[in-house]
């Protein structure tokens, strides 16, 4: 979450007093869709869209998210191959 936090323009969506795996961001100036295609050229899975939470989302003044879900087969790389490509953005 704090790496995320750290990159210009992204903003995390939901501010729950603990985290699960996932978490939900839009990044300022570029449309959801195009941070997934980004993401999955490199190799980097999540899901880009509305997640059937049309109704919360627009509650939090958006229409569409990119959720990354991290586990426990995650690595520091992983986060670090996200964070890179968002930066890039």
């Amino acid at each position: 979450e704090h790496q995320l936090r750290a990159v210009p323009g992204v903003r995390l969506i939901g501010e729950p007093a603990q985290r699960a795996g996932a978490i939900s961001f839009v990044k300022e100036g570029i449309d959801v869709p195009a941070i997934g295609r980004a993401l999955s050229r490199e190799g980097i899975a999540v899901r880009a869209g509305h997640h059937c939470a049309q109704p919360i989302l627009r509650r939090m003044g958006v229409e569409a998210t990119v959720r990354p879900s991290f586990g426990i087969y995650n690595t520091f790389e992983d986060i670090d191959a996200l964070v890179r490509v968002l930066r890039s953005l």
